[in-house]
């Protein structure tokens, strides 16, 4: 006589960010609930469990003291731990956005000389643990979230794929913004899964879903330049998201330095 194989345990759990995941995941719960128990959804529900399960969904960057120590209790009891948006694949704005002034003196300007708020500089989880699944967007696609929900009840890896923005452009036939507006698109070394949502609508891709693979920052930076951005400009735009600062080492190297101060730049 076989046993029942137990429903699977999920939780979702949230650092630091806007919580826009929790928000595509909420409205598709209902989706999942005949396969999966729901042992933690602070979010979304008052009556929390404690303990082991089997996939956690994480959302939002390490930026203070107690995301890491929250983060590191949830890798502790998780089988799978998933990453789920720009935060926590690549620390979003956080990181990027706010990377030319240090989180002390961020703190600082905004809350005062005497704030006794602890900040770290922002990082995504993969940083500090170890994560099995990284599923990037800004906010995360609803499809995407429930084939690779659906593969780990399985117990497989899901494909997802980093092909660039372009791809899914030219899948809806849209005109390049990038050639035919002059517009600063980052199409090209920006992660698909939105649908090409922005130029589709005749807007430039600002690369809120991170970087594909293997892009092309150089050759990204020269077409913009040659359309008229500063590099400073250029670099603002491709870093606001946390690209990983490797991308960027040449580009960087075209600025120029303070020599009164080594190592800064002027941007």
């Amino acid at each position: 006589m076989s046993c029942a194989r137990p429903i699977p345990k999920v939780a979702v759990e949230s650092l630091t960010g806007c919580a826009g995941e929790l928000l595509i995941i909420l409205e598709n719960l209902e989706k999942l609930l005949p396969f999966i128990r729901l042992s933690r959804f602070t979010f979304a529900q008052s009556t929390n469990e404690v303990g082991p399960v089997d996939i956690t969904f994480v959302e939002g960057s390490v930026s203070q003291p107690h995301d890491l120590e929250k983060l590191k209790k949830i890798r502790a009891n998780s089988r799978w731990l998933v990453a789920v948006g720009n935060c926590a694949v690549w620390g979003c704005v956080q990181k990027g956005g706010c990377s030319a002034c240090s989180p002390e003196n961020m703190l600082k300007s905004v809350y005062g000389e005497q704030s006794n708020i602890e900040v770290m500089r922002a990082a995504p989880p993969r940083e500090y643990v170890k994560v099995d699944v990284e599923l990037s967007g800004c906010p995360i696609n609803a499809t995407q979230f429930l084939s690779v929900t659906a593969s780990l009840l399985k117990d497989h890896l899901p494909y997802i794929t980093h092909k660039p923005v372009c791809l899914e452009c030219k899948l809806r036939e849209n005109p390049c913004v990038l050639i035919e507006q002059n517009l600063p698109c980052l199409g090209p070394v920006t992660a698909a899964g939105c649908g090409a949502l922005c130029p589709s609508l005749g807007a430039a891709c600002y690369g809120c879903w991170g970087p594909c693979e293997s892009p092309q920052m150089d050759a990204m930076a020269t077409i913009l330049a040659e359309k008229g951005f500063s590099i400073a400009d250029i670099l603002v735009r491709l870093k606001s998201f946390g690209a990983p600062d490797k991308l960027f080492e040449r580009i960087e190297s075209l600025l120029p330095r303070d020599p009164s101060k080594e190592g800064n730049l002027y941007v």
